[in-house]
């Protein structure tokens, strides 16, 4: 399958281009930044009309990532965010369209549920996707990630994975498998899946400490020693469409990052 990856050079960009190609699929690059890479790449700007015509010529999947980001905000103007994100994603379309391109996989957020500047852009893109696929007929499936921005640190991601982060390596799981899930249409919650029960929930306000080490053994040690402050509250996630519809197979948590902290200290 021919697919063009915008915004290349990103975390997500240069992810899903090393797991699509192990896949098989015929990939194309493209970045408003030079990159070297072995991969036909075309340098391009989304805000500017047009810019995507030549790199999507002849693809069947766009995978549509660049974005400024909630870690962006008080860096970059209302202007920017509105010109990136939305009018970088209509441009974006009006490619496809003109190429005939048949799906394309684009990076929502989580975030789209909250009210600051970035998630109104976030709304705005998750109605573009709407309307290409209703009127155009192209095929768009809305990814919706929690935060996993780059950590400072394995201990920096361990607290974030306390507080609703997602492990990079689940969302680039993700976007590969959007590229051929049998589905026309949908938005899907990329986050991670917890060992938590209703009864869970229900006693996290009590002691949430001792609710974290009853679903990950070794978790209160790990919590106590490093000062990690703790979620108010927890929740079950519903993954049931994002692993039947997508494909989504979510391996990262805090019990593979206690893990992961083990294995470095040895």
């Amino acid at each position: 399958m021919n697919v063009l990856i915008t915004g290349a050079t990103g975390s997500v960009g240069t992810g899903a281009a090393e797991a699509l190609e192990a896949a098989g699929h015929q990939l194309r690059l493209a970045d408003v930044k030079p990159m070297d890479s072995k991969l036909p790449f075309y340098l391009s700007d989304a805000r500017e009309p047009g810019s995507l015509d030549t790199a999507s010529e002849g693809v069947d999947v766009i995978i549509h990532t660049p974005a400024f980001h909630g870690i962006h905000m008080g860096k970059h103007s209302e202007q920017e965010f509105y010109d990136l994100n939305v009018t970088g994603t209509f441009n974006m379309f009006q490619s496809a369209v003109r190429n005939q391109v048949r799906r394309v996989v684009w990076l929502s957020s989580m975030s789209v549920f909250g009210s600051d500047f970035y998630a109104y852009t976030k709304k705005l893109g998750e109605q573009l996707c709407k309307f290409y696929h209703d009127k155009h007929g192209i095929e768009v499936v809305m990814l919706r990630p929690s935060d996993f921005t780059p950590y400072r640190d394995l201990l920096h991601y361990g607290e974030r994975l306390l507080h609703g982060g997602v492990d990079r390596r689940d969302v680039i799981q993700a976007v590969a498998a959007a590229v051929q899930a049998p589905v026309s249409f949908g938005a899907y919650h990329i986050v991670r899946h917890d060992r938590f029960t209703a009864a869970d929930v229900e006693a996290y306000a009590q002691s949430p400490i001792d609710v974290w080490e009853k679903a990950y053994p070794g978790a209160k040690r790990v919590i106590e020693r490093h000062r990690f402050q703790l979620p108010p509250q927890i929740q079950v996630s519903d993954l049931r469409a994002e692993r039947e519809e997508l494909g989504y197979s979510p391996r990262h948590h805090f019990g593979t990052f206690l893990a992961e902290l083990e294995e470095s200290t040895r």
